[in-house]
């Protein structure tokens, strides 16, 4: 060891009479743990949900797949993750159905299978998440002792007439009354502000601080005049938006879409449309606000679908196309308006599902007291609830027990606070991303 190091443990340091009682009373338990127990073997509550200071929405940073929820996943990707973990603990627990995921769609599994099994139906649902809701997230702030809440995933109830049968009776359920939206949105605020959409310009992009209003969905002339393009952009807009061409001439509507649907927009509009490099950086950030990512990374079908320059020269079929199943997005909403999501998005569509399941944790009647009212986290994994939601917990393994067209049952282990668990259940349901299935249930094809 050298001097450095020794420096940087201490190791020039004396040793108070504390710190050496301190560590003669830890040496001196090891030796009084349960036979068995040692090295590790010993159980160990886990359960932070339990704590009274347990409330994830009003955690702040980065609350997607925050730390601790996404790494014994890559652990299993990564194949180092049965080095390392132990042998799992089968815990006793048997179920009539284990979800795995507690999204809303894993929710909606647990709830319709209740529905049709009776209220005394034994359920089990496991996120690996610390909050419920999946890409339903819910952010709270406590601002000058007024709470403000906004929504941390996804927003809206969209084009709620195009849902089917049982999704638009799952909202009824729910007691989600899609009309209440009408009187608690106000659609005219913007305009009563005086306010209206624009384009800001930076200078680092196109060489000029500018704000332009207008822009957005329609680009007149007079706009295209305005802003700090060079000649070449100009005309290479100009045409783009006023000039419309079919830049697949000889393909059916079927054929066009099926194109369409292998190349990102980024390519349509160099490599189809021949728009100057330069033009590009207008439409860059177009799909920021719904996909996160650039125009390189969506694929052009999708941008057709929201009506994005360039494509009515094509003269598209409106419907999908066989195989592909694509419906222009804006076209499903040219009859309702976007109003219906909650101050928390659809984090309430979450809470009001779990409420179906767990009344006592999410107290109130209500589709607007379920906005106010504060998620009980301790009560979602209640021993003596028939259905139960359990947090922190990142299953890793799905498997039949015996054969699997002669099994009668399912072996579902799961990572929670570093040891492994198993539960067995009759039914099992995957509401987790598809990506991880491969990894956690190798019998699936």
């Amino acid at each position: 060891m050298s001097d450095s190091t020794d420096h940087r443990l201490g190791m020039d340091r004396t040793i108070s009479r504390r710190d050496f009682l301190d560590g003669l009373a830890i040496g001196t338990g090891m030796f009084f743990l349960p036979l068995g127990c040692w090295p590790g073997e010993r159980e160990v509550a886990f359960a932070p949900e339990k704590a009274p200071g347990y409330y994830p929405p009003a955690l702040t940073g980065l609350r997607g797949n925050h730390p601790g929820s996404y790494e014994v996943a890559h652990q299993l990707r990564d194949d180092t993750l049965w080095q390392t973990l132990g042998r799992p603990r089968d815990t006793g627990e048997r179920y009539d159905l284990v979800v795995v995921g507690g999204g809303i769609s894993g929710l909606s599994a647990a709830h319709f299978f209740r529905k049709s099994r009776g209220a005394g139906a034994s359920i089990l649902v496991l996120d690996n998440h610390d909050d419920i809701g999946g890409h339903a997230k819910r952010n709270e702030f406590t601002v000058d002792g007024r709470v403000l809440l906004s929504h941390g995933g996804t927003e809206s109830i969209e084009s709620p007439a195009q849902y089917s049968e049982v999704a638009r009776g799952l909202l009824t359920e729910l007691g989600i009354d899609l009309q209440r939206f009408y009187t608690a949105f106000d659609q005219e605020r913007f305009k009563k502000l005086g306010m209206e959409e624009g384009v800001f310009f930076d200078r680092e992009t196109f060489g000029a601080d500018r704000l332009l209003p207008g822009g957005r969905d329609e680009v007149s002339r007079a706009f295209i005049a305005k802003a700090p393009f060079s000649k070449a952009v100009r005309s290479d807009i100009t045409r783009l938006y006023h000039n419309p061409k079919d830049y697949l001439p000889g393909l059916s509507s079927a054929e066009k879409k099926a194109r369409l649907a292998k190349m990102s927009y980024n390519d349509y509009l160099l490599n189809v449309v021949k728009l100057t490099p330069t033009a590009i950086p207008f439409f860059q950030t177009r799909t920021h606000d719904l996909y996160g990512v650039g125009i390189e990374a969506v694929p052009a079908l999708d941008c057709w679908g929201l009506e994005f320059p360039g494509f009515e020269g094509l003269k598209l079929d409106d419907g999908p196309s066989p195989g592909l199943g694509r419906t222009p997005l804006l076209e499903m909403n040219e009859e309702e308006p976007y109003i219906f999501h909650f101050p928390d998005g659809n984090a309430s569509v979450a809470r009001l599902l779990l409420r179906r399941l767990l009344p006592h944790a999410l107290p109130g009647q209500t589709m607007e007291d379920a906005v106010t009212a504060r998620l009980d986290y301790a009560e979602l994994d209640n021993d003596a609830a028939p259905a139960r939601v359990r947090l922190n917990s990142t299953v890793v393994r799905v498997r039949h027990v015996g054969e699997p067209g002669k099994a009668r049952e399912v072996e579902v282990t799961y990572v929670r606070g570093g040891r492994a668990r198993i539960v067995r259940a009759k039914a099992c349901v995957l509401a987790c991303w598809n990506t991880v299935i491969p990894y956690l249930c190798p019998e699936l094809p």
